[in-house]
């Protein structure tokens, strides 16, 4: 009766070390995926903390057009082509933007709505920063 016990013992012993090798890879997976996901949104937060844009001009322009003169008044380099407009409620799909891709801080860009002629604009970075104007 002994044996049969010490032999239990020492099978359930080689078990579980086989388990916790088995298990051990997963689990370190999925902390590295936890780790990476926190880097991600500590970075996500410190953009949107750090993006601030001012609409600093609204003007109809050829009395077809609205044209909305934009500043990165932040320290985060945007992407000009990534930027959402909204008129009125309504978000538009095309517009022109003056510069496409890199938008650096302290610059200006140009937004133009072709066959508008007022109402309220909103411009929305990829980030979440956004700003209004009435015209």
């Amino acid at each position: 009766m002994g044996f049969s016990t010490s032999a239990a013992v020492a099978i359930f012993a080689a078990s579980m070390i086989y388990m916790a090798t088995i298990f051990y890879p997963f689990a370190n997976l999925s902390y590295n995926r936890v780790l990476e996901a926190k880097k991600n949104l500590n970075d996500m937060q410190y953009d949107k903390l750090n993006t601030k844009i001012v609409i600093t001009d609204a003007q109809i322009s050829d009395s077809i057009n609205l044209n909305v003169t934009v500043y990165n008044n932040g320290s985060v380099t945007l992407n000009a082509s990534k930027l959402n407009v909204i008129h009125n409620g309504t978000l538009l799909s095309f517009f022109g933007v003056s510069q496409q891709g890199v938008w650096t801080p302290r610059s200006y860009i140009n937004v133009t709505l072709n066959g508008i002629t007022g109402g309220r604009v909103k411009i929305i970075t990829s980030n979440g920063a956004a700003d209004y104007a009435a015209t």
